[in-house]
Order: C-alpha cells, then structure tokens, then sequence
C-alpha cells in the first residue's frame, strides 16, 4: 500500500472522494490500491499511474481521422477510397489555402504561391477553375469545402476540424500547451506527431511550396522535441537514448538536443557518456565556431556533474516478450503477399520520427490461410522489433466465446512487466497503461482471429515505433477508413504454389507418380490451403492409400465436405471451419449464402440474387456486399461475386439441411423466370423488329430494365455463362418450359460468334421440347441449331433445317417457317446449288409479305439479290437490293439496311460503277460501325466489297487494310474459311504489286 504520509500529495492531483459510493471523484482506497500496484511494479522508469479516472491514457489515442491530408502527401479520401485532386498546381492552390487554417486567400496571393514570378497571363481565371475543380473533389468530404469570401478563397471546415490533418495537428498542440499535466502533455503531442505521414505538401512543387514545407517541417521537430522534454520529466529517458543519439548526430549544433541526450544518458545511468557528450558539443563549438556552450546546457552540464549517478541500481527489467506459435515447417508461396507486408516495416535505424503506428489488416475466408502466413511472416522480422513481439488469438471465428479486449490487454500487459495484482481496474486506464508502455518502443503486435473493427481497436498503440498485424474473416474497413491500415487479402493459393503445398505434403516420388490424381485433388479442394493440408496429409498419413482413391471420395458434391475432415481437432475440418463464419451471419446473410448454393452459374449479380430471396436489388446487394465483407463471396467485375467451389459445396449442403425441396424448387423457379423474362427484353433490344416464339412471359417482382442496345449487349456478355449453365440446369432438372423459353433468346450467340455453343444449347433445349410434345419449340430449337450448323458449313445442317420447316407447317408457325426457308436457301447457295436456293427463298418471300413490320420481306429481298449476284444477274441484285434497303430504312433497322446497301453495292461493282460501290459500301460501314452489327459479319461484308472496288481501281494500301480488318471480323466470328478466303485476295494483291 501506499504510505499514508504521501496521501495529501496525492491530494494536491487527483480528486479523491472518502466515501466509497459516491460515483464522484475516486475513493482514497482505490488510489492507494492503484499507487501501490505502481510502486510494486518493474522499477521501470516512466510507468504512469493506472487508474482509469485518475488519468486515462485512451482518450485521444493518435488515431488519425482526417480525410484530407496535408501532412505528407496533399491527398484525400472517403470511405477509404482516395478523391482524385488533379495535378501538382492544383494541389498546390489547395496546399495554398489549407496552411491558412480558415483565413481567406487572396487571388494574387494564390497566383504567386503556384507560379511565383512566371505567372501566367490569365492566372487569375486558371485559379477560378483550380478552385472550381477542387470543390467538387472535395464535395463528398463532410465539412471540408472551399468558400469565396470578400478577401480571396478560403477553405473551411467548420462542421468536423479534424476532418483536415494540419488543423487537428495544431489543435492537439495547442491542448498539450494549454495542460499542466505531462502525462497527458505526451499523449496529445504523441498524437499530434502520429498524424504526419512523410514530407509535408508532397505533390505539388515551387518556392513557396519549399518554404512552406520547410516551415512546417520545423513545427514539427518543435513537437517533437516538446514531447522528448515531457517524457524527460516524466523519467522515460531510458528509452529515448536511441532516438536522441540520431537526433544528435543530425543536429549537431542544437543545443537542446544536446541537453536532451545529456539528461536521457544521466537518466538511463550512463552519466560519464553524459558528461563526455557535453564535452564533445563544447568542443565542436568551440572549434568550428568560435562561442561556447549557452547558459541552459552549461548549467545543466554543472547539474549532472554535482549529481552523479543516478540513484539506486534498476530493478532488471522484464524479459523481452516472445508470444508468437511456432512456424509452419512447409510454408509455401504468398510472395508477394510476403513484399507487401516488408514494404509496410518501419526503419531498420529506428529514425520513426512523425510516422504513424503502422497497421496492416489481411483478411480472407476460413482456410486461406491468414494465420500461416502472419505467423510465418513476423517469426522472419521479429528482429526487427527489439522491445518484444505480442500475439493474441482473438478467437473473433471458432468455438467458444470472443476475446474481450480486456483480456488480452490483461495478458499483454503483464508480458510487458505489469505485476498481475498492479493491472488497473478500468477499460480506459488498461488502454491508457498499454499504449504508455508502448511509447518509444518497437514491438510487433499480431492481433491473429478478430472478428471486428471494434475488437482490434483497443489494442491499437498510440506512438509510431510499433507495427500491427490483424487477420480476420472480416475486411475490417472500419481499420482502412479510420485508422489508415494497409488492407491486404489473402486469396486462394495459385496452381503452381498449390502443387508446392501438395508435393510437399505427400513427398516428390507419389506427386510424380500419380500428376493428373495430384493435379485432380488441387482442384477439387478448390486451391484452399485447409483442404489442401487435410486431403493431402491424409494421403501422406496412409501410404496404402493413392492420391486417386483421395479424389474418388472428393469427386462426389454430396460427400466432399466429409472427406475434407480429419480427427477430433474442429479446425481439422472444412465444414467446421466454414460454418464458424457461416454461423456468425444474421438471418437474411444466411438465407442468401444458402441460395447461392442453388444458383447454377459461376457468378451472380444483385439482382438474379435479389429473385433468389425474393428482395428488391439494392437489399440484395446489400447482403451481397456483406457476405463479401465476411469473406463468403468474393466480388468480381461489374459488381458481380461469386464463390470458390468448396463454399459453393458448403452452401449447397446448407440449403439441403434448412430449406425445404418445395422451397429450393420455387427459389430456383424465380430465378430462371427472372433469367428467362430479362433475357427476352435484352433479345427485343437487340433485335426490336424480331418475332419470337415466345409472346407472354411471366413477370418477376423485380423486372430488370434495360434501357438499349447497348445496355442489352453488356447484360448478355456479363451474362451469358449463366444464361447457358442455367438453361442446362432447367433441361436436367425438367424444367421444359424454363428452357425453350430460354433458348428462344440466346441469338445473341450468333452476334457473339459463339457457334458451338448455340449448337451445345439447342441439343439440350432439344430434349426439353422433344419431351415437352410441343412441336413449335422443337421447330424453333431445330431452327436454332441449323442455322448455327449453317454458319459452320457443316452438312447435318440441311436435315434440321428441312426438318424445322415441316414442323412449323404442321404447327402454323408462319415466322418460323420462314426463318427455315431462309435458313435452307443460305444453305443451298453455301453449297453451290443457286437455283434450289432461289426456290426455297422465293417460297419464303411470297409467305412474308405482310407479315410483322416487314422485317423478313427485306431480310429475303436482300438474300435474294446476293443468290442474283453469285448468279451474275447484276440488274436482277439492284431491284432487289433497293426494296431491301428501302424496307430497312422504313422499319429503323440499321444493321439490316447495312446488309442491303452491301447487295446494292455487290450490284454495281458487278457493272463496274466501282465509284458507286464504294460509295455504298462507306454508307453500310458507317451504319454498322454505329451499331451492334459491328459485333457480327454485317460489318465484314461491306468491307471485303469496298476492298474489291478500291483494288480494281488501283487503290492496293486501303483495300488491302480493309480487306484485313474483315478478315479479323470473320476469325473472330469463327468464321475461319471466310476469313482465309480474304487473306487470299490480300496474298495475290501483294503478288500482283510485286510482280
């Protein structure tokens, strides 16, 4: 206890209340509890007293807040995201205005500070237009903006001071200067300093911009200094030795640091290494300048000899804390995860200066792999923190109850030297205890398991020196935005690292004897280091068992999760370990994870998951956004997420145990309806004078709107991996209705030249018509599939056509009967058989007229012309190309009035008017470089005919180039024998001009 004699000194700084229960004030009892833990402690000089009312050490932690940052890099940021500010002279009009802390600028000042005397002639309105532009960057920073007032610009903020790093650093300046108590004096300059980030108004350039940062520069050696001379009189001189011996070295002439290293050396019990360092400045004084030491050293010079050495002998200190597990044996990979957290390690020379605490935050989902390689990484710079590394599993994801933050503060403390019966009684004061011990020192801290930004918060330091290390299933935003940590995720381990991890695991000779079995189990445990280890080790754990019989039990959906378990220990086992982060989701996060298991594709966006919970889309996006946050998701482009297999697994099997079949069945029923009811609007887009099979679809609760061609185009090839995964899974799952009616929009695979993949597509929707009875889808789908067998010259071709044509006759489908007519006339002219063509093309134009807007009479006409052309009836491809494109131009199809103007200008170049070709030829490329039909043969065409005319007129160099861009179109389309036939008019082109 505390000796009753000291208790009216006591007195004097605390107020202290006699009654036990008074809630005001602290009673005398628990002050003398609290002074004697500090009396029984280390002997260590600087220990502050602990009590939480007393003195709380975590208010103001030196946690930087600020989004607009002048003390480093002029930058800013919301929500984390950094605000693009412009360039270097815009930056330095607002570096201009941010140093004068509200006051208004005036033009000509801030004309002279970003240009000096090289102004511009209209300097005043590129400032106008700096400020213009910079307003709106800052527009989303809460409080920060930029005002005109009567004597210039100025830039205020008002509402949240601390919003602009320069304004809170003098803020806690001047709060230091205005407290008489130096405990609290080092903790708000400690805070100041944490705020700077580098070299002041980096970014924008020129004398003022130097002078300027030179000012700020002494301001903040001042604070430091300032907080060098608090923690002196507080007695921690031991631990700035270091600091004050560069400091020195630097500054030879200054004659504070001096006395600042004289009386840290005399604390720490070097007084003789005092006295010589006195002697040593008094000298260089002398020598170089000619003046001996002021009055302030001199007489603390005389202060230090009277004195002698300090005191009594220290009691020795603590043992240096080494918490971390032990490594891993078989690490393997994450290099550049590895660099990374490298790049982030404070100076080796322990020059930390104005740098913050450094804070990196990996994230990633259960079994990446997060622990492994932040264990791994600090065991290999521990070294580089000489006053200790901390480790805590924060048990945020796992069995049992979440670490509090008192806890592990209990635990960290007293592996920093803190007598268990001295730690203090309050959050704040184990807080305030904790990041004073820390100050000056360089220790690693892993934070291994958290499950939260507020978890990890109170562990934080508040000085530069020390680095923390955080993993966690969460992404732990709140960290990135508030506390400037360096967000880095660990993802799935890359195939090479994979066979790494494996080979390692089950030894060389079995992974060369059996590569495919090896190459297999990489794959189906999805690259997942925790499936990896267990499927491998139990290879490596059972040498009767082969790698393949492993596989053999992995392959099957139903089952691998129980393959993927090994053991009694719960983080031996998949499952357990995904269902630790599964469980900890809310209701409506759980309902989604478990439906995207029943999903079919490989990704999802917002609102195909918003029709599998039956939500709006912003709610679903929402939810998605969370499950992304806990790592159960992983977002890829254009605002879509997606899972690795083992999660998809685990998902499904989720759904399986909670949802009933009737509601599984009617969740994937809304999806394919909201799949299939978009796909028809997107098809309608594309191709708006189309008639489809398909009239009523149903409706889902949330139609998705596309607004154009253009919006359409970019849904289907964001789209079109899970329009054909879903039209598979309606076709194996019975869904006849859901796939015909998918199948009779996918012509966008046409545009996309994906041939096979129409053909892949229509056998199945195939069965699903054939078993349907429904002889007008089996017509439509036989359709689909000759036209794509068409386009690929294949022969079975002609007998779906032919087939499709009799179907659609005996079911009085008028559109698709012509569609096959037209299809089988291509066909015919394709191989050669012009006049069988023009009998099956006329047919169809006589069944079109009349129908629709007209669309199919000018699809023929033009098709027509092209037969009349291979023909040589040039007159006959004129009169037919003109009622094309007289009927295109009526009904506002461009890509089609494009094909036209083709057979007009096959026409004319047939009769030799080349002038007239080329110049319909220009108006189709024109029409079809403004238009989706860019994406399609409709622009090859017209290209390869103006090619021919401009080469039969001696124009070799642009026919040759376009002639090579059609060329390109039609590989692309896969259209290879097209393409190759182009390739051969450029080659005799060539020999031609050679010969």
């Amino acid at each position: 206890m505390v000796p009753r004699a000291f208790e009216p000194e006591l007195r004097r700084f605390h107020p202290i209340d006699d009654s036990a229960n008074s809630g005001s004030g602290v009673s005398l009892v628990e002050v003398r509890t609290r002074y004697a833990g500090r009396c029984a402690g280390t002997g260590a000089p600087g220990v502050p007293p602990a009590g939480d009312r007393i003195l709380d050490l975590g208010a103001g932690s030196g946690r930087d807040g600020a989004v607009l940052r002048l003390l480093g890099e002029v930058s800013a940021c919301v929500d984390g995201a950094p605000v693009e500010l412009g360039h270097p002279k815009q930056l330095c009009v607002l570096a201009a205005l941010g140093v004068e802390h509200g006051r208004a600028v005036p033009i000509e000042r801030l004309v002279e500070r970003v240009w000096g005397g090289a102004a511009p002639r209209r300097g005043h309105e590129t400032v106008h237009s700096y400020v213009s532009r910079l307003r709106r960057a800052l527009g989303p920073l809460d409080g920060v903006t930029i005002v005109r007032r009567p004597g210039g610009y100025a830039l205020t903020a008002d509402t949240t001071p601390a919003a602009v790093d320069l304004y809170r650093f003098e803020d806690l300046r001047a709060q230091a200067e205005a407290d008489t108590d130096d405990e609290r004096v080092a903790v708000r300059l400690s805070e100041a300093l944490a705020l700077w980030r580098g070299r002041p108004l980096t970014g924008p350039a020129g004398d003022w911009v130097e002078a300027e940062r030179e000012r700020l520069e002494r301001e903040h050696l001042a604070t430091r200094l300032e907080l060098i001379e608090t923690r002196l009189r507080l007695g921690q001189g031991t631990r700035l030795v270091a600091e004050l011996a560069v400091l020195a070295a630097a500054h030879p002439y200054d004659e504070r640091i001096a006395g600042q290293y004289m009386t840290a050396l005399h604390q720490s019990g070097r007084t003789a290494d005092a006295l010589g360092h006195y002697q040593a400045v008094r000298a260089r004084l002398a020598g170089e300048l000619g003046i001996d030491p002021a009055a302030p050293l001199a007489d603390l010079h005389g202060r230090i000899l009277a004195a002698g050495p300090p005191g009594p002998a220290p009691v020795p200190p603590a043992p240096v804390p080494r918490q971390l597990p032990p490594s891993i044996r078989d690490f393997t990979g994450r290099a550049d995860h590895l660099a990374a957290l490298d790049a982030l390690l404070p100076p080796a020379d322990g020059r930390d200066g104005g740098h913050a605490v450094v804070i990196s935050a990996l994230d990633g989902s259960g079994g990446i792999g997060k622990t492994t390689l932040a264990v791994h990484w600090a065991h290999h710079v521990q070294h580089r923190f000489p006053d200790g590394t901390l480790y805590t599993n924060l048990r945020g994801y796992g069995p049992g109850r979440p670490a509090s933050a008192d806890e592990v503060l209990d635990d960290f403390l007293v592996a920093l030297g803190v007598p268990a019966a001295a730690l203090p009684a309050g959050p704040g004061a184990r807080e305030g205890l904790f990041r004073s011990l820390l100050a000056g020192r360089r220790v690693l801290l892993v934070l291994d398991n958290a499950n939260s930004d507020e978890q990890v918060r109170p562990l934080l330091p508040g000085t530069p020196g020390c680095m923390v290390l955080t993993t966690s299933r969460d992404s732990l935003t709140g960290l990135v935005v508030t506390e400037a940590a360096h967000r880095l995720t660990v993802d799935l381990l890359t195939e090479p690292e994979a066979l790494r991890l494996v080979t390692g695991i089950i030894g060389p000779a079995r992974a060369a004897a059996e590569p495919e079995a090896v190459a297999e189990l990489i794959a189906l445990c999805a690259r997942l280091p925790l499936a990896l280890r267990i499927a491998a080790g139990r290879a490596a754990a059972h040498q009767h068992v082969s790698v393949a019989d492993i596989v053999a039990e992995l392959a099957d959906d139903h089952s691998r999760l129980d393959a993927l378990s090994w053991g009694r220990d719960p983080r031996a086992a998949v499952r357990t370990v995904l269902g630790w982060s599964y469980d900890r989701l809310p209701p409506p996060q759980q309902l989604l994870f478990r439906r995207l298991g029943l999903h079919p594709g490989p990704d999802v966006s917002p609102p195909a998951a918003a029709a599998l919970v039956g939500r709006s889309p912003h709610e679903a996006h929402l939810l998605l956004r969370a499950l992304a946050d806990a790592h159960l998701i992983e977002p890829v482009a254009g605002g879509r997420y997606r899972f690795h297999d083992l999660l998809r697994a685990y998902a499904a099997e989720r759904a399986r145990e909670h949802d009933t079949p009737a509601d599984r069945r009617s969740a994937l029923d809304t999806l394919l309806t909201w799949y299939s009811h978009t796909a028809h609007v997107a098809d309608r887009r594309l191709y708006p004078a189309s008639t489809r099979l398909v009239a009523d679809l149903a409706e889902p609760a949330h139609p998705h709107a596309l607004a154009d061609r253009e919006h359409a185009w970019a849904w289907f090839t964001a789209e079109r991996a899970n329009l054909v995964a879903a039209l598979h899974h309606a076709v194996a799952e019975g869904r006849d209705a859901h796939a015909v009616h998918l199948v009779d929009a996918f012509g966008f695979l046409i545009l996309m030249g994906a041939w096979e993949e129409r053909i892949e597509t229509a056998d199945a929707a195939l069965i699903a018509a054939r078993r349907s009875g429904d002889r007008a889808h089996e017509a439509n789908v036989l359709l689909a599939r000759g036209e794509a067998l068409t386009h690929l010259k294949r022969p079975e071709a002609e007998a779906d056509l032919v087939r499709a044509v009799e179907l659609a006759r005996e079911a009085g489908i008028r559109h698709i009967r012509i569609s096959g007519l037209n299809d089988l006339g291509q066909w015919l002219r394709r191989r050669g058989r012009p006049a069988e063509a023009l009998r099956h093309l006329e047919e169809a134009l006589a069944l079109s007229r009349g129908v629709d807007t007209g669309r199919w009479e000018a699809i023929l006409e033009g098709i027509i012309g092209d037969v009349h052309a291979d023909l040589g009836n040039h007159r006959q491809v004129l009169e037919h190309g003109e009622r094309s494109a007289r009927l295109r131009h009526r009904i506002g199809d461009a890509d089609g009035e494009a094909c036209a103007l083709a057979v007009l200008a096959r026409g004319w170049q047939g009769i030799g008017e080349h002038d007239r070709a080329i110049a319909h030829c220009r108006r189709a490329i024109a029409l079809g470089r403004r238009s989706l039909g860019s994406q399609d043969a409709t622009l090859a065409e017209p290209l390869a005919i103006l090619a021919t005319s401009l080469h039969r007129l001696g124009q070799v160099a642009e026919a040759v180039a376009c002639w090579r861009e059609a060329a390109a179109i039609y590989a692309d389309r896969g259209l290879d024998a097209d393409a190759a036939a182009i390739h051969d008019r450029i080659r005799a082109a060539r020999s031609a001009v050679a010969g």
